[in-house]
């Protein structure tokens, strides 16, 4: 049995919440998406993914290749235009008591916490999907609608699952605005309840300077 805590908020600085998320407990399924593009319709196409992403799984396709169909689909829904094109970074997961199968690609990221401690899941060694970032600049965007589809570079994970583990798929702004203590503290405190860790998380985040959307949905197996 899974307990389920999520929550999304603008930040202290933006007017427009360009993050969303979706879960289908029935099946299995979560999703955090995280747009980008601003005036140029980051929100909607951050929930276009979405929509997308829910439907490719929910069709039976791994998380990879939700991820790729997703970007592909948005590459010819929304023509990218401009210096500045609207896009989003993505993590999809399909979950069980008998593990867990995510894959992302982008900023968006998955903590892992076994009641004790915390990290950042790492991809499966080799588990790099599509291309390689490439580019003549230190930083490559990795977006879906933005980056062609033969160059994303998706990653993946399985994991198992115990009781008391739990796994919070987020984006990069509930990571940059949560200290390590903080996410130690509301992740591995066995007397919260997801949302309540969530909501906690949160209060931190906006406490401190909250520029970016903050979104997080947290998966714990009870």
């Amino acid at each position: 049995m899974f307990e389920i805590g999520h929550i999304s908020h603008p930040g202290r600085k933006r007017l427009l919440n360009e993050d969303t998320y979706d879960l289908d407990s029935a099946s299995g399924l979560a999703v955090v998406v995280d747009g980008m593009g601003g005036p140029d319709a980051g929100d909607i196409a951050a929930s276009f993914v979405r929509d997308q992403l829910r439907k490719g799984l929910q069709q039976g396709d791994s998380p990879s290749e939700a991820l790729r169909n997703a970007g592909q689909a948005l590459r010819i829904q929304r023509p990218q235009q401009g210096s500045q094109p609207s896009g989003a970074s993505a993590i999809a997961a399909r979950y069980s008591e008998d593990g867990l199968h995510l894959a992302w690609v982008g900023t968006c990221r998955a903590i892992f916490s076994d009641g004790r401690h915390f990290r950042t899941v790492a991809a499966d060694a080799g588990a790099a999907t599509a291309g390689k970032a490439t580019g003549t600049g230190a930083n490559v965007i990795q977006a879906l609608g933005v980056t062609p589809t033969e160059k994303l570079c998706i990653f993946e994970a399985r994991m198992a699952f115990r009781r008391g583990q739990s796994i919070m798929l987020c984006t990069d702004g509930m990571l940059e605005a949560c200290s390590g203590p903080e996410l130690e503290a509301s992740l591995c405190d066995a007397r919260l309840g997801a949302q309540e860790a969530v909501e906690i998380l949160l209060m931190h985040a906006l406490r401190g300077e909250a520029n970016n959307n903050l979104t997080a949905l947290l998966l714990r197996l009870a």
